[in-house]
């Protein structure tokens, strides 16, 4: 075994190496000696150059990044031994092959030599971690691609005191060598020849903010830290922008208290959160929302107006570098920000600024538009609707469910338990955990009017529910609910799915329509004569695919859209992953679930939690009054009612999920993904049928499907996802499984495949399947 040494410099000057040409040993076991420190804590304010602010440009607010506050010595509080020192060797397709790991929290010195093993290699990966004292986690015997999923909880990191030693004893320091020689007679180099130099970068970012306001008549009400990464991941997984962590991971709202508002300063550890750069956002009036990339942090100083509460401004403050194109957030780095806001006159002209002065969503609002239990609605629409009504083949009817529960009398037109109040329920964010609330920010937990508000519910014919979605966002769904009680609080009476997008096909035509935002299919195989368009994603997305298979991770979960138990009109959330998983085992509970699209409240901050549901069966009455309950039992059935087999139909009911003009597809409708003769579903829910897919050697990869549906083995396709869907108390077959519902009882068409292959276990129309099951559906046209 040959002996590899590699000599740390903490001065910063390296050792240089005389080139020595000896065999590589490839693949051997070489014996290694190293030396690993520590580097020092790197300056925001240093990282680069300040942009040029144009001398006449003004703005409400001013900040600025300052130089990070050091000891007088120029030196922080770093741990003073290496605790719980991790070695992981992989190769360059991220295989593992080895590791080295101590065991305990006696720590080992820094720069000490410490011999391993290794295997010889040309071009390795080595990643080296000190966990900190206490820490138990390892990166464990994985390959790189799992080692990434790894990550310490926000709570571990926020306790440890960076002014105390024997708390930064608790702080991880890791270190990625992507490129290392590991060649024997020689020392460990980069891959371009360097010394490969083993100085441990410390896990968090350090974020310090302190602030002045003063504006009259205002007060700051609220400070928020957006796209705050969850948890800290230990290893980076960047995507092909080099940014990271993925919009797909766990973000969190960090909401200050009153105290620490009136304090005037305020500092924590945060996580790295890697979003690149933009040349658009050249100065500070520039450093805006539509500049910044995707995921970045944010701050919202939000003030309150004294004497009228409801009256706001609301100033973003994009962090990063000194530069004002930077919106990166580096781990190992201080940020030290200053923020003054003082402005007297309305700061119309700063882009930064959000004056809220809301009105109700009745206000300036005559969009009338036919009733459905689903509304598309632009982002920044409005619209109001009859809720006593309802839409279906081109003609407005009573809907005669709902008026049977608020107690309405047909002959003297009187309601002993109308529709009283309207509140928001849950919306999602524009991307995930980052973004806006596509809904909006209610004005208070109480008054939620700026974005729904009702008139005259007492009335039948003149009702009116109002909706206002927020402007400038990129779109996501909501629900808003209607109560018998006047604050919102009691028995609710009906809900309704606020779908906020720009995709707006029409519900008329009987043509395919390639138009992105249009975009509708007339699936022409298999289906027989008259069929009608489809939409070309499910019901709730935010993308849809005909001919490609997305490009990203992210662009394939918001293919997702939502999931209902058969004869519901209630969404449930789908997955929402960039990992190799199959299933969440739990996802109820009052946290965010890692892996699912998580919804939030009406104040577009607190979390909406999952409930896994009743073990009974209960009555749609009941079961409208929870929208958000699923009711999963061991038999299949979610329904006690005695018409629940007619619950969908062939004629869209007042159950129907489906926007107005469109209806649940019928088991027929789906005929085309078949390649085979088909007449009617199958009563097998485990039938293999033939397929009728173009990506038959690589739907694995692309996570999902495509269908042909213009002819068998030909033509145009679209793309149907493997979501997977809710079983029990878990959601199950993420990756393999795409089923979507009919609207005929217990027939679902399923694509399943099989495990780590190509092939499928079911493909089939098929009856064999659980009302309580929770799968997503595709909608269609009513009429032509």
């Amino acid at each position: 075994m040959a002996l590899l040494s590699l000599v740390l410099i903490g001065s910063g000057c390296e050792e240089q190496i005389d080139p020595v040409k000896v065999p590589s040993n490839e693949g051997k076991q070489v014996e290694v000696s190293l030396n690993i420190g520590l580097a020092n804590e790197v300056d925001g304010y240093a990282l680069s150059t300040k942009s040029a602010t144009p001398s006449t440009e003004k703005g409400a607010f001013s900040y600025e990044l300052l130089p990070a506050v050091t000891t007088k010595d120029g030196t922080s509080v770093k741990p003073d031994m290496l605790y719980r020192l991790e070695i992981v060797q992989y190769d360059q397709n991220g295989t593992y092959k080895g590791s080295y790991y101590v065991d305990n929290d006696n720590g080992t010195t820094i720069g000490s030599s410490i011999t391993l093993n290794l295997t010889a290699s040309d071009d390795c990966q080595l990643v080296i971690v000190a966990w900190g004292k206490g820490n138990t986690t390892t990166l464990g015997t994985v390959n790189l691609d799992e080692a990434q999923n790894v990550s310490i909880p926000a709570g571990t990191i926020e306790t440890i005191d960076p002014t105390n030693q024997e708390s930064m004893n608790k702080m991880p320091y890791v270190l990625h060598l992507k490129h290392v020689k590991v060649n024997a007679n020689s020392k460990i180099q980069s891959f371009d020849g360097q010394d490969a130099r083993l100085l441990l970068k410390r896990l968090a970012a350090r974020l310090t903010l302190t602030w002045t306001y003063n504006v009259n008549n205002y007060a700051l009400k609220q400070i928020l830290l957006q796209s705050i990464p969850l948890n800290y991941n230990v290893v980076p997984k960047p995507d092909g922008n080099d940014t990271y962590p993925s919009l797909l991971d766990q973000f969190t709202t960090i909401q200050l208290t009153e105290d620490e508002i009136k304090s005037g300063s305020y500092s924590r550890w945060i996580p790295a959160n890697v979003r690149g750069t933009n040349p658009a956002s050249n100065s500070p009036t520039y450093r805006i929302k539509a500049n910044a990339p995707n995921g970045s942090i944010y701050t919202n100083f939000i003030a309150g107006n004294i004497n009228e509460p409801k009256k706001k401004f609301d100033y973003r403050i994009y962090l990063g570098g000194s530069d004002y194109s930077d919106f990166n957030i580096f781990s190992n780095t201080d940020y030290t920000y200053n923020v003054t806001i003082k402005h007297t006159a309305l700061p119309t002209n700063d882009r930064r600024v959000t004056i809220i002065d809301p009105i109700p969503a009745s206000e300036n609002n005559d969009n009338f538009v036919p009733t459905a239990n689903c509304f598309m609605v632009a982002p920044g629409g409005a619209f109001y609707f009859n809720p006593y009504k309802y839409y279906r083949d081109g003609t407005t009817i009573d809907n005669s469910t709902l008026l049977g529960w608020c107690n309405y009398s047909n002959s003297n037109g009187t309601f002993t338990t109308p529709i009283q109040s309207v509140k928001v329920l849950w919306q999602t964010k524009e991307n995930g955990d980052v973004g806006d609330p596509v809904l909006g920010t209610v004005n208070t937990s109480d008054d939620h009017t700026n974005i729904v508000d009702l008139a005259y519910c007492g009335d039948l014919e003149k009702a009116c529910i109002y909706c206002r979605v927020a402007p400038n966002t990129t779109g996501g769904n909501g629900v808003i609910v209607a109560y018998a009680s006047t604050d919102g609080t009691g028995d609710a009476l009906w809900s309704w799915h606020i779908w906020v997008t720009d995709y707006s096909p029409d519900a008329t035509g009987d043509a395919t329509v390639l138009t992105a935002n249009k975009r509708k299919l007339k699936f022409l195989y298999n289906v027989g004569s008259g069929q009608l368009p489809m939409m070309d994603r499910n019901l709730g997305a935010m993308g849809g695919y005909v001919d490609e298979v997305p490009a990203t991770p992210l662009d394939k979960s918001k293919t997702n859209g939502f999931h209902y138990q058969w004869g519901r009109k209630d969404p449930f959330p789908s997955s929402y992953s960039n990992e190799d998983i199959t299933e969440i085992t739990d996802f109820s509970g009052n946290v965010p679930v890692k892996g699912m699209l998580n919804r939030y409240q009406a104040d577009g901050i607190t979390y909406f939690p999952n409930i896994n549901g009743s073990t009974a069966t209960t009555s749609l009455r009941n079961a409208y009054a929870n929208p958000n309950i699923r009711y999963c039992i061991g038999d299949g059935e979610w329904c006690s009612d005695s018409n629940k087999g007619s619950l969908w139909g062939s004629t869209k009911t007042v159950n129907d999920p489906c926007p107005a003009g469109w209806k649940v597809a019928a088991p027929n409708n789906y005929a085309a993904f078949i390649g085979q003769s088909y007449s009617s579903p199958s009563n097998n829910g485990s039938t293999l049928w033939s397929r009728n897919i173009k990506n038959a050697n690589t739907n694995t990869n692309d996570g999902g499907i495509l269908a042909y549906y213009e002819k068998n083995g030909e033509g145009k396709c679209v793309y149907l996802r493997y979501t997977g869907y809710p079983v029990q108390i878990k959601f199950g077959s993420i990756g393999r499984r795409v089923s979507l519902w009919s609207n005929s009882t217990n027939s679902c068409f399923i694509a399943l495949r099989k495990s780590n292959s190509n092939e499928f276990d079911n493909y089939n129309i098929s009856t064999g399947w659980w009302r309580q099951d929770v799968h997503t559906l595709r909608c269609i046209q009513e009429q032509k």
